[in-house]
């Protein structure tokens, strides 16, 4: 195996600063010849995207590496990328490069995500209240289209973009891990949701209306699990940058309009705001998060559930 006359470009600092507490960098073998090599998991979806046009996108990693990277045949039974380099620094560059393209594909449409169902009868009967409340009203605007079925009221933690099955077994393998994470907190979660807030600073012009979820356990948990799933590099990484989970019920919310939406469509929730601003939704327990695939939803049925932690 030959590979190129290292480069200036090669020798940049970020490109291979090395993490030891990356469980992966730490399967970097060296071969009896004395290059590096690793192998690494990599779902089939994204060879495309690894190796591109007439292999144009493997060899600028290669190039800029200064490394080796096979990628398995449609055919193959493996599923390992493999790197190999003459230095383990470039092992590791040319694996951030790999996964850098890996996280740009994340971003082009969320699979499943993370939850609390707040769908329990004191709840849902609170909210129909509120939602019969709303519509007497007869607002400017204000249509039951605009509204969540109260079978699929919830509470989102994180988003996941899964590309494969082995993914989604993974992420629920990590959502069993989180267990820990429960320790100092005291289980079931008491969960009151009350009050009504909306996405932005100008609440006569807004996507959506939330119901307001009040936790400090919940909270704590809720932001540890965020945190624990971005270091697994399966969320996706536009919509929450954030140290902290705004915990919130979607209640209304533009996108559920059944007509076709023009990207700036909003609506006045004022009124809203004014009238049942300090709405009380009630209290519940929470006994576990669920794992859910988007897109399952039939008419007014929950999300299809795919995996559970429960406490």
């Amino acid at each position: 195996m030959s590979f190129k006359v290292e480069t200036k470009a090669c020798q940049s600092p970020d490109l291979h600063c090395e993490d030891e507490n990356d469980p992966v960098v730490s399967h970097i073998e060296q071969e009896p010849n004395g290059d590096f090599k690793l192998a690494f998991y990599v779902p089939k979806s994204c060879y495309g995207r690894l190796i591109g046009l007439k292999g144009a996108t493997r060899r600028s990693i290669q190039d800029l590496t200064n490394s080796e990277v096979s990628i398995p045949g449609l055919m193959d039974e493996s599923t390992d990328v493999v790197i190999r380099a003459k230095q383990r620094s470039h092992v590791v560059a040319a694996l951030r490069q790999i996964r850098h393209l890996i996280t740009s594909m994340r971003k082009m449409g969320a699979t499943h995500f993370l939850t609390v169902t707040l769908n329990y009868s004191n709840i849902q009967d609170r909210y129909i209240e509120l939602k019969k409340n709303i519509l007497e009203a007869q607002l400017p605007g204000i249509d039951e289209g605009l509204f969540i079925s109260e079978n699929c009221v919830h509470f989102t933690f994180s988003v996941f973009v899964l590309l494969d099955d082995e993914e989604h077994q993974r992420a629920l393998n990590e959502l069993q891990a989180c267990r820990s994470l429960l320790a100092d907190l005291k289980t079931p979660f008491q969960v009151k949701v009350k009050g009504l807030e909306v996405t932005n600073a100008d609440p006569s012009s807004t996507r959506r209306l939330y119901g307001r979820i009040e936790s400090p356990d919940l909270q704590k948990f809720a932001d540890r699990c965020f945190a624990h799933f971005q270091r697994t590099g399966l969320c996706t990484s536009d919509k929450y940058h954030r140290d902290s989970i705004q915990m919130h019920m979607t209640i209304m919310n533009v996108q559920f309009r059944q007509a076709a939406m023009k990207p700036g469509d909003t609506f006045d929730a004022r009124e809203i705001l004014e009238r049942f601003g300090d709405f009380d939704f009630g209290t519940i327990q929470c006994q576990a998060v669920k794992m859910c695939a988007l897109r399952s939803r039939t008419g007014d049925n929950f999300y299809k559930i795919t995996g559970s932690l429960e406490f």
